[in-house]
């Protein structure tokens, strides 16, 4: 799929596959676009450890630019456990469990719409029974 023709959601769900591809847990998808304009949908992931992390920024900075032309900033060290990858409509949050807890994302964006990965597809949270 070409970058021009993807959409936000499909480009959240392109992360959602390298995430889950790389061993990433809990992968939520919010839809934070009626509550703020700095995105669309945050991808949200656990990872095991700072060495996780530093792994999956990278193979999604490198497959955004190499399969779909677009770089990704990056905030955050490893060492932080939690990096936020900034690829427009979409910000990824990568986190250690601990700090995943603490800041409580989902929590704090509460009203948004939320999909899980399950079975190597986005759904629908309440259709997944969570």
């Amino acid at each position: 799929m070409a970058w021009k023709a993807m959409t936000a959601f499909d480009l959240a769900e392109f992360f959602c596959q390298i995430a889950d591809e790389k061993k990433v847990s809990e992968i939520v998808v919010l839809n934070v676009s009626p509550l703020t304009t700095i995105a669309d949908f945050f991808v949200i992931g656990t990872c095991e450890n700072q060495i996780h992390i530093e792994a999956v920024a990278d193979e999604m900075e490198f497959r955004a630019r190499h399969e779909l032309g677009i770089f990704i900033r990056r905030t955050g060290e490893p060492a932080s456990n939690w990096v936020v990858l900034d690829a427009g409509d979409v910000i990824v949050h990568l986190f250690n469990p601990e700090l995943r807890d603490y800041y409580d994302l989902e929590n704090l964006w509460a009203p948004s719409e939320r999909w899980v990965w399950v079975d190597n597809a986005l759904k629908a949270e309440e259709t997944v029974g969570i």
